[in-house]
């Protein structure tokens, strides 16, 4: 879901507004709440900058990551990109991961432009 705080962001990024800062991180976190427009932070945050950026004919613009095996254990349930001045723009709550210490793993986070 695209946040209240990260649609202001986007619009403003659109229209050329100063004010509106590009995505930088995404960020995987621990908790499964369900997703609310009103949301502005990630439980047990790890973020990592955003490596690479694929866009498709269909719409999707997809956000590429890694998280390196030196980043903790974690049980991964929620996944979300921020701006560059950390502003949390969409958040999504996905099945769960068990990252486990010493492994590395790609992050991949597509969404749909409409």
């Amino acid at each position: 879901m695209l946040l209240a705080a990260g649609r202001t962001n986007v619009e403003k990024l659109l229209a050329g507004d100063a004010a509106g800062k590009k995505i930088t991180k995404i960020v995987v976190g621990t908790s499964n709440t369900a997703v609310s427009e009103g949301d502005t932070t990630i439980s047990g945050a790890v973020a990592k900058d955003i490596e690479t950026v694929d866009y498709f004919s269909d719409g999707h613009v997809q956000f590429n990551a890694t998280l390196v095996a030196g980043d903790p254990s974690m049980v991964i349930q929620e996944i979300g990109l921020y701006n560059q001045d950390g502003t949390l723009c969409h958040r999504k709550v996905v099945p769960s991961i068990n990252k486990v210490s010493g492994t590395t793993y790609a992050l991949s986070y597509k969404i749909k432009v409409q």
